[in-house]
């Protein structure tokens, strides 16, 4: 194998990593647990959710904030993080997807890496290698990628008019 098709396949293998981790639905999933874990109440949640409703016409009054906060968590869904409009989805919790790291094998890629060989991707691929041996090498890249948890209007009006309802 060429070093020139050596690179090729590491710069693909970046690809498809970097295509996954920012477009695939089950990788965006992997995040959806955080908002339950703190990451709603550190990001003011509950005050933002009453701001939310408010702006809405969502009338919450005698609503408890907390079981809502609750529900609204659970019915949300991760999304691509993109621009959205704010009248049809309340933003749960934001994940930056930050950094990809991936170990590759040399049986992945076909051959076994060299110093030399991680030496010429760091100089020719869009990530940063690093050498763990002749059968092994890890991958980084920078991503500014991120996922958005969110859950739509019709299902906080839905939520809120059952808890009426009780």
């Amino acid at each position: 194998m060429t070093t020139e098709t050596f690179v090729e396949l590491a710069q693909a293998i970046i690809d498809s990593a970097y295509e996954y981790e920012t477009t695939h639905q089950d990788a965006g999933d992997n995040y959806a647990h955080m908002a339950s874990e703190g990451d709603f109440d550190y990001h003011n949640g509950d005050s933002r959710l009453q701001e939310y409703c408010d702006q809405m016409g969502i009338d919450i009054a005698g609503i408890d904030i907390d079981r809502l906060a609750e529900d609204v968590i659970f019915w949300g869904y991760m999304t691509q993080g993109q621009p959205y409009d704010v009248k049809k989805r309340f933003l749960v919790a934001t994940y930056h997807v930050g950094e990809i790291e991936q170990q590759i094998d040399a049986s992945d890629i076909g051959a076994r890496f060299t110093p030399y060989l991680v030496e010429q991707l760091n100089k020719r691929t869009d990530g940063y290698w690093r050498y763990g041996g002749p059968e092994v090498a890890c991958f980084y890249l920078n991503c500014d990628s991120y996922w958005d948890n969110v859950c739509d209007d019709e299902t906080i009006i839905d939520l809120v008019n059952q808890m009426k309802e009780d």
